[in-house]
């Protein structure tokens, strides 16, 4: 019984000598991880076995900016996109040619005489347009109808610029030449104006006579 006992007590005392090298769960033992271990276990895992992924604190740049994300760019500007005749529609385009009527005034203008004035409050002005901007302005005699001059123009939206050096209002022995003149639409009133002179052929004498010009004609399309 003694030696039984003795080889107990040796037996025992090995056992505390030496130290447990499993843990336990239940007594509150620690078991020391250096990675080794659960590298293997990670390897050793079974095809089906998933493990959890931590989402990512930044999210990809490439899913912003992937055509798959489901964001679509904003729509382009419409007015941008319309082609530039489309755009130039809405503008407003002058419409020159018809048959205007109201008044005109004709100013002859002598030096060291008085002023020669003609008014008229059945003038009549005809404005063709035979090619777009290529204005022809006709001063029609209002008790005749007969075209007395026809101008040559060209239209800039509402305003036009009456050609220099044509003639109008010379009369036999005379000559007329214009040195200026515009003439502007608003709506369907039109407003001319022009300057120029007139020159007569010389006398017995030898004398010539020169005067300037001035006209004015505001009416209305009918």
């Amino acid at each position: 019984m003694q030696s039984r006992r003795l080889g107990v007590v040796l037996l025992l005392a090995a056992c505390q000598a030496l130290p447990s090298g499993v843990p336990l769960a239940n007594t509150g033992g620690v078991l020391d991880d250096d990675g080794t271990s659960r590298d293997r276990r990670a390897s050793s895992a079974a095809p089906g076995d998933v493990g959890v992924v931590l989402p990512s604190a930044v999210p990809s740049l490439g899913a912003r900016s992937s055509p798959s994300s489901g964001v679509e760019p904003p729509p382009a500007s419409s007015v941008a996109s319309l082609p530039s005749s489309a755009a130039d529609a809405g503008a407003h385009v002058a419409t020159w040619a018809g048959d205007y009527y109201g008044s005109d005034k004709l100013v002859r203008r002598f030096d060291g005489d008085a002023d020669d004035v003609e008014l008229d409050d059945k003038a009549h002005t005809r404005v063709e347009e035979p090619s777009p901007g290529a204005l022809l302005i006709s001063i029609v005699n209002s008790a005749t109808g007969d075209t007395i001059c026809a101008l040559r123009a060209t239209a800039h939206g509402t305003e036009a610029t009456v050609s220099e050096g044509q003639s109008c209002f010379s009369e036999q022995g005379t000559t007329a030449s214009l040195a200026s003149g515009r003439a502007t639409l608003q709506g369907d009133r039109l407003s001319l104006e022009f300057s120029g002179k007139v020159v007569a052929e010389p006398d017995e004498d030898g004398d010539t006579i020169e005067f300037d010009l001035e006209y004015h004609f505001d009416g209305k399309r009918r």
